[in-house]
């Protein structure tokens, strides 16, 4: 039961982000391993988009990790994401 109730809360906190803020600001998800980041995020992708980029950074290239190294390029990243209404997950 202890699991349905935060999975509840993560994905209504995600909710409120989309209604609110999407729009403006894309969403990174952090936090200790194995507690089902990516498994909540595909989940809400799927329920509540039509189409999304999930980059889970665990199982992805190295060359795709190093997009993300420069921190100049990554501000350029999700602003450009953000202006063409792309939601990242």
């Amino acid at each position: 039961m202890e699991k349905s109730v935060f999975k509840r809360k993560i994905y209504n906190e995600i909710l409120e982000w989309k209604e609110n803020r999407s729009y403006k600001y894309s969403l990174l998800i952090k936090g200790a391993k194995r507690i089902g980041k990516s498994t909540i995020a595909k989940e809400f992708a799927e329920k509540e988009f039509k189409s999304y980029i999930l980059i889970d950074f665990a199982h992805t290239s190295k060359e795709i990790i190093e997009l993300f190294d420069d921190m100049y390029n990554l501000d350029f990243f999700f602003t450009t994401s953000t202006i063409h209404r792309c939601s990242l997950i």
